[in-house]
């Protein structure tokens, strides 16, 4: 489900990395959320714990304290959502409804590393090698 150039300045490729278990490449998109998009590709890299949702959703605490912007609160598998409550870039792994979140993008494959994955492991999202 490639539907981008990865060199545009309007979508940008990053890996979410789980070192020695395998990576995710995402998409963020800027159109979506500019805000948040821009503070997240300033940051890049970024490292963090793993945490689950009820399995519905996998984040990554960044730090970053950002508002809404263009919030939504219907999310499909594979998308990406920037979580102000606590500044994490989340990765829905069910669809799901009535969380609202900042819509930053989608991941490029579907985020089945994530399945296998456990709570607690170190997560790099940077850009691609």
């Amino acid at each position: 489900m490639n539907w981008s150039n990865p060199n545009s300045v309007s979508r940008i490729h990053v890996i979410f990395e789980a070192v020695g278990r395998g990576k995710i490449v995402l998409e963020l998109v800027r159109h979506l959320s500019p805000i948040t998009f821009s503070k997240i590709i300033k940051s890049i890299p970024i490292s963090g714990r793993l945490h689950f949702l009820e399995r519905n959703i996998g984040y990554v605490e960044t730090g970053l304290t950002l508002g809404a912007e263009k919030q939504k609160s219907i999310f499909k598998r594979g998308e990406l959502g920037f979580m102000i409550s606590n500044g994490s870039i989340c990765v829905v792994l069910q669809s799901i409804k009535g969380i609202n979140m900042n819509h930053i993008g989608h991941c490029v494959e579907d985020p089945l590393l994530l399945d296998s994955i456990d709570s607690g492991e170190i997560i790099f999202i940077k850009p691609p090698s």
